[in-house]
């Protein structure tokens, strides 16, 4: 849905996820409305104006606090309406006055713990991997984590305290989970659900619209965001579909092949072959004709490569593979 004027903009959790980089899946789809949509465009570069107008460095958010973001807001608005040669950038076609009222309903949000606030709060402890890279680590309660390529964990800073374990998952990830004397719970938010352990084996993904859970081993609870919880037991695999929880049949050696750095195709149609290449590796891919958007593959292929793992492709199952920066087009063979 096309977002019109700034009002809904800076109400908008995606866009302000886009604009601080706090959720991949909301990255990706500003990204594209901003390049297929000129008009959309022209509102986003307006509101980018005024989120960087306001942005505040302060971490609290008292009376004088909020001082402080004032002064700073005035001063901005000052120095872009400067006479020629000053050293701030223009404020566009953007009124001050505009800007002063967003700017204070900015300030009424963050004060009252709201809205912004949370954008706006030094960043949280991550990991993230870059395409085609694998990462194994540590968290702080000895857990294990290993991060699929493309991907994002970011966890709370109080985990050396009593309380729950948190954990935001963009992308995909296995996890390990270590049970504690006191056995806190392990959360994951996973964009449609949250995934709630003690200690258990499971893999989740929360990308480009997809959600779905793995468990390996143990118990965990599957909790949407309307209230809805589902019991998993190993062995199980569930996904967020149709705005409810779905299980679904899956072989753990398919699911996990990730993590040997392999695809394992059954049957698999040629559009999720494409959506997998790109999910691990950022390029676009493009089924050439419809011959090839019928077609479905089976089979073992290495994916720590992307050449290795096109020309296996191009001559196990007889394609024609064009590659040109990041772009690959997929044919039939005539």
């Amino acid at each position: 849905m096309k977002i019109k004027n700034i009002d809904e903009l800076l109400c908008d959790d995606g866009f302000l996820a886009w604009f601080f980089k706090k959720d991949q899946a909301s990255i990706d789809l500003w990204e594209a409305r901003i390049t297929n949509d000129p008009e959309q465009k022209k509102v986003v570069d307006e509101a980018i104006l005024v989120l960087e107008t306001i942005k505040i460095k302060e971490e609290n958010t008292d009376r004088a606090g909020t001082e402080r973001a004032e002064r700073k807001i005035f001063e901005r608005i000052n120095s872009a309406n400067a006479a020629p040669g000053a050293t701030s950038p223009p404020v566009r076609s953007i009124n001050s006055r505009k800007i002063l009222r967003w700017a204070a309903a900015a300030i009424f949000l963050i004060t009252a713990g709201l809205g912004l606030f949370k954008y706006f709060q030094p960043g949280e402890p991550f990991i993230e991997t870059r395409y085609a890279e694998i990462k194994n680590e540590s968290l702080p309660d000895g857990s294990l984590v290993t991060l699929n390529a493309n991907s994002k964990l970011t966890y709370g800073k109080n985990w050396k305290e009593k309380g729950d374990r948190e954990v935001w998952v963009s992308g995909e990830a296995f996890f390990e989970v270590k049970k504690t004397e006191q056995q806190s719970k392990f959360i994951v938010h996973a964009g449609n659900f949250d995934i709630i352990v003690t200690g258990t084996e499971f893999n989740v993904v929360n990308r480009n619209g997809k959600t779905n859970v793995l468990l390996k081993e143990g118990s965990v609870i599957v909790r949407t965001t309307n209230g809805t919880e589902t019991t998993m037991k190993p062995g199980d695999f569930v996904e967020f579909t149709n705005d409810r929880i779905q299980s679904k049949a899956a072989k753990d050696i398919q699911v996990l092949a990730w993590k040997d750095r392999k695809f394992i195709f059954e049957k698999t149609p040629m559009k999720e072959v494409g959506t997998s290449i790109s999910e691990l590796y950022g390029v676009e891919v493009r089924l050439g004709d419809d011959a090839v958007a019928a077609d479905s593959i089976s089979g073992i292929l290495p994916n720590d490569n992307l050449d290795v793992f096109l020309e296996l492709l191009q001559t196990t199952y007889n394609y024609e593979i064009i590659k040109s920066n990041q772009d690959i087009l997929i044919k039939s063979r005539r």
